[in-house]
């Protein structure tokens, strides 16, 4: 298979056998194909209930993230949502939501393209809360960390 890795805001190329491309389309497009970016991010959204796919495309429309698509042979097989943070001491691009299919299809060129968005952000590294089985395939170490979550809904107050 031959890949090709672009990051380029805009319209994808024309779609060769065997392409993958992962970019940051216009926001028209993601309106249009909204229908089959939404249901990928909600594989993510619907673990923790901190956002809807809708929210991620408002913080998209108003510049607050950005809506990766990964692309196979002209067909999109997983989206994810980045935004870059500023910390006291690091600037960090952190990869807020994602889902797909076929990760070994995009995962390499996926990498590629963050990597190099990271580094033109001047950030020095990227982060996420994930599932366990994305240290793997991003090829990450774990911080030691873990994500904890306690509902406080039912608490008296």
């Amino acid at each position: 298979m031959s890949l090709l890795t672009t990051w380029e805001t805009g319209a994808a190329p024309a779609a060769l056998p065997g392409r993958v491309i992962v970019r940051l389309p216009p926001i028209e497009e993601l309106a249009e194909r909204w229908h089959v970016v939404g249901p990928l991010l909600r594989k993510a959204t619907v673990r923790n209930d901190c956002y809807e796919p809708v929210d991620l495309l408002r913080m998209a429309l108003t510049g607050q993230a950005g809506i990766w698509l990964c692309e196979v042979d002209g067909e999109i097989a997983a989206a994810f949502v980045t935004w870059v943070k500023d910390y006291p001491r690091r600037r960090v691009l952190e990869i807020v939501s994602g889902g797909g299919g076929g990760m070994k299809d995009w995962i390499e060129p996926l990498k590629a393209a963050l990597d190099e968005h990271a580094c033109q952000c001047g950030c020095s590294h990227i982060a996420s809360v994930a599932r366990p089985g994305w240290l793997r395939a991003w090829g990450a170490e774990p911080t030691g960390d873990i994500q904890m979550v306690r509902d406080v809904a039912g608490v008296a107050r």
